[in-house]
C-alpha cells in the first residue's frame, strides 16, 4: 500500500475483516521485524537548512524570539523542528501500516479542553502536522520527547531508559485492549479526566493526584472572564479592545480587519449549524496578531474578538495552517502559497476524527492564499507543567500519553494491522529504547549546531 503524506481517508479505506487487518500485521511483520524496524539509519542532511526553509515564511520579527524558544533546551527545540525529523524519519525502515497520524505526538502537545457538552477533556491536541503515515512515527515522536524532557527535569539515562521501554509496552497493551473491544464500544471511547484521575488512583499514584487536580482546577476557571480580564481592556471610548505587547501581540490595520469580516463568513460555512447560527449573533470588533507555542512561534496566529447584540463577548483564535513540515522537503526556500489553501480543513478533519470530542468552534477560513483553522482561545484549556513533575508524577503522564495515542490511532479502519504487528513483534520495547536514545543523541547535535548558527 503506497503511503501519501496527505489526509486522504481512502488510503486507509479497506475492504477486510478485523481477522483479515490482524492477519495482514502479522504478515508485515515477518516482513519487517522488530529488528528491522528499529535499526537507526543516520540521515546526511543540513539540519540548520531544514530549520530555514520553515522559517522562510514566517514573520521574520517574531523569529528572533522564536528562536530564543526553541535555544531554551533541547526539547524546545525538538518541539520546534517537527519537520527535521519528518526528513528523518523518511531515512528510517517503515512498517508500511498507515494509519491516520498526530503528526507531532511529542508530549507537550497532549492537555485538557472541554466537550461541546462543557466535559473536561484530556487527550492529543495538536494536528497541524496529521496526515496518513506510518504508525511508528508517532510513536517515535513521542519517545524521543519522553527521553529529551526527562533529561530537562534531571533524570537519569537508565531509568528514562527503562520509562521508555515501560511505555512502549503501555502503547502495546493499550492497542490490545482496545483491538478487543466491540466496534461501537470503541467509537465512544471517551479520555474524560473523570477517567484519567481514576488511572490515577489505580496505580495509588499520591505524587500525581496533587498536580493533576490543580491543573483541573485551573482548566475549569480557563473561562471567557479570565481571557477578557487578561487580555483586553477598555479604552478610552469606553470599548473593550485587545492589550497590545509588541512584537509578540499587535493590532492589525483596519484594511485586515475587514478580510477578517468577509473571511468569517466563510468560517460560519465549517462549524455545525447550532454554532452557525450562535455566531449570526455577533460581529468582529477587534484583531490582534498574537503568537504563541514554540514550533508555530512566527506563524500567522491572531485572536478575534466578537461582540453579541447582547453586548457580551467571545474570544476565537485563528492560526495559520501551513502545509505538513515534509512539504518543504525537497529543500525549498520559497513557499507555494496555493498548496496552502485547504490545509485548515485538512488539520480540523483530523482533529474530529482523531479526538473522541472536538471545540466545537473549530472550523478554517482563508484569507490572501493563506490557510487558517478556527477555535475558541483558551476556553477550559491547560496542561501539565512538565518541568515541575516529579519522577512518580513524569512516569505515570508519560503512561496516559501512550495510552491516548494508541486510543487515537485505533480510529483508523487499519488500526488492526498495527495490533496483528505487536502480537508478533519481539524484544519491541527494548529495542525501540535503543532507537529512542539513538536518535535523541542527534537532536543534541542537530540543537548545537542551530545554537551556533544563532549566535554567529
Amino acid at each position: 500500500m503506497t503511503i501519501k503524506n496527505i489526509l486522504d481517508i481512502d488510503q486507509i479505506n479497506v475492504a477486510k475483516t478485523v481477522e483479515e487487518l490482524v492477519e495482514s500485521g502479522r504478515k508485515k511483520y515477518q516482513e519487517t521485524p522488530s529488528d528491522k524496524l528499529t535499526i537507526y539509519h543516520t540521515v546526511s542532511r543540513d539540519a540548520v537548512k531544514i530549520i530555514k526553509s520553515v522559517e522562510v515564511g514566517m514573520i521574520s520579527e517574531l523569529l528572533p524570539m522564536r528562536r530564543e524558544r526553541m535555544l531554551k533546551n533541547t526539547f524546545s527545540f525538538y518541539r520546534g523542528t517537527a519537520g527535521l525529523m519528518d526528513f528523518d524519519l523518511a531515512g528510517q525502515i517503515h512498517s508500511n501500516i498507515p494509519v491516520l497520524l498526530c503528526g507531532d505526538a511529542h508530549i507537550g502537545n497532549y492537555g485538557f479542553y472541554a466537550s461541546p457538552e462543557r466535559q473536561l477533556l484530556f487527550d492529543l491536541n495538536d494536528f497541524d502536522e496529521a496526515r496518513i503515515g506510518n504508525w511508528e512515527s508517532d510513536l517515535r515522536r513521542l519517545l524521543v520527547s519522553i527521553y529529551l524532557a526527562g533529561k530537562e527535569n534531571g533524570f537519569k539515562n537508565k531509568k528514562l531508559r527503562k520509562l521508555i521501554q515501560k511505555v512502549v509496552a503501555s502503547y502495546r497493551s493499550a492497542i490490545a485492549h482496545v483491538g478487543s473491544m466491540k466496534m461501537m464500544e470503541r467509537f465512544y471511547l471517551s479520555p474524560k479526566v473523570r477517567l484519567l484521575a481514576e488511572i490515577v488512583h489505580e496505580q495509588n499514584d499520591g505524587d500525581f493526584e496533587k498536580p493533576l487536580a490543580d491543573i483541573i482546577a485551573k482548566a475549569t476557571k480557563n473561562d471567557l472572564g479570565k481571557v477578557l480580564k487578561k487580555f483586553t481592556l477598555l479604552n478610552s471610548n469606553g470599548e473593550r479592545v485587545f492589550i497590545e505587547d509588541a512584537p509578540r501581540s499587535v493590532h492589525v490595520s483596519s484594511k485586515q480587519i475587514q478580510k477578517f469580516i468577509v473571511a468569517f463568513k466563510d468560517y460560519r460555512a465549517t462549524v455545525p449549524e447550532r454554532i452557525k447560527v450562535l455566531l449570526m449573533q455577533y460581529k468582529i470588533t477587534d484583531v490582534i496578531r498574537h503568537s504563541v507555542g514554540v514550533g508555530s512561534f512566527g506563524t500567522r496566529c491572531y485572536l478575534l474578538l466578537l461582540k453579541a447584540n447582547d453586548g457580551s463577548h467571545l474570544v476565537l483564535q485563528v492560526k495559520e495552517a501551513l502545509p505538513t513540515r515534509d512539504s518543504f522537503i525537497p529543500l525549498k526556500l520559497d513557499i507555494d502559497l496555493h498548496r496552502e489553501i485547504g490545509e485548515g480543513n485538512r488539520i480540523i478533519k483530523a482533529q474530529k476524527i482523531m479526538q473522541s470530542a472536538s471545540d466545537p468552534f473549530l472550523g478554517s477560513m482563508n484569507i490572501n492564499q493563506r490557510s487558517y483553522y478556527v477555535r475558541q482561545f483558551r476556553d477550559m484549556k491547560g496542561s501539565f507543567n512538565l518541568e515541575k513533575m516529579d519522577w512518580q508524577g513524569y512516569k505515570l503522564y508519560t503512561e496516559v500519553c501512550a495510552l491516548l495515542l494508541a486510543f487515537s490511532h485505533f480510529h483508523s479502519p487499519t488500526a488492526p494491522m498495527i495490533q496483528g504487528y505487536l502480537e508478533e513483534a519481539e524484544n519491541f520495547d527494548e529495542l525501540m529504547a535503543d532507537w529512542t536514545l539513538k536518535y535523541a543523541q542527534q537532536v543534541k547535535i542537530d540543537y548545537e549546531k542551530y545554537k551556533e548558527y544563532v549566535e554567529n
